[in-house]
């Protein structure tokens, strides 16, 4: 299994807190979460990982490869893609660019906003379970697409923010933005669906959305693997950052 680490973007809500470097090289507790999640990755056996990358792109490819020598790698090998129209486009487009990487084998799919115990990496990987989405029960600090889940844990639906109801809050699921997708779903649906929706539809949108797509055709494609509120975070702002450090 590979991983995918989508972290092309402008970075621009935390500008405030640095313009010199990307946002995932901003640091929580003095580690930049870029690092967490790589050493994260290698602590679950993952040997291949591809970086998507965007803003400040040779300073983050410097960042890794002064950081990262073949013993803390543990035999993990590194590449990157760019998104060279990072600031005119969204995540879709960036995942689409690694299609050829993406379809090639079992994949563990992240963004680089994210702070998390490592923990839930290694249990990703070793669940039986072929396609999952990490989520999380909602709570008012969280922020973004949430899901429906049926007994089963299978998704029913995707909802972005602006459809979401007050009313209906206790029955979502944050996406955590970790997902574990199968060669075979990748290139039988989601690879289909990502660009016949980037044909209709162009590329400043959320890869998130096709999964909605798919998850409306299909439930069974792809289960939620539930994880506490208490073991990540994601750092969008300065008082996010904050409160990440309080946890981590």
């Amino acid at each position: 299994m590979q991983a995918m680490i989508l972290a092309a973007g402008t970075g621009s809500r935390l500008r405030p807190l640095t313009n010199e470097v990307p946002k995932c090289m901003v640091k929580v507790n003095g580690v930049p979460m870029i690092e967490r999640a790589i050493d994260a990755l290698v602590a679950a056996g993952i040997k291949k990982l591809i970086i998507g990358l965007g803003y400040k792109s040779e300073v983050l490819k410097d960042f890794i490869r002064n950081t990262f020598d073949e013993k803390r790698l543990n035999g993990m090998q590194i590449e990157f893609g760019e998104n060279p129209d990072y600031e005119k486009t969204n995540n879709i487009y960036s995942l689409y660019l690694l299609k050829d990487f993406f379809k090639a084998d079992d994949t563990l799919l992240l963004e680089s906003d994210l702070v998390y115990k490592p923990e839930i990496i290694k249990s990703l990987v070793e669940n039986k379970e072929k396609n999952l989405a990490v989520v999380s029960h909602w709570e008012d600090w969280m922020d973004g697409t949430v899901t429906l889940l049926n007994d089963s844990d299978e998704i029913t639906n995707f909802i972005v923010k602006k459809n979401q109801k007050q009313e209906d809050k206790n029955s979502y699921y944050k996406t955590v933005n970790i997902y574990k997708f199968s060669k075979e779903f990748t290139n039988t649906y989601y690879l289909p669906f990502l660009e016949t929706f980037m044909n209709v539809f162009g590329k400043n949108s959320y890869y998130e959305t096709c999964l909605k797509f798919i998850a409306e055709t299909d439930p069974s494609l792809l289960k939620g693997f539930k994880i506490d509120q208490s073991v990540w975070y994601e750092v969008d702002n300065a008082d996010d950052l904050k409160v990440a450090e309080s946890r981590f």
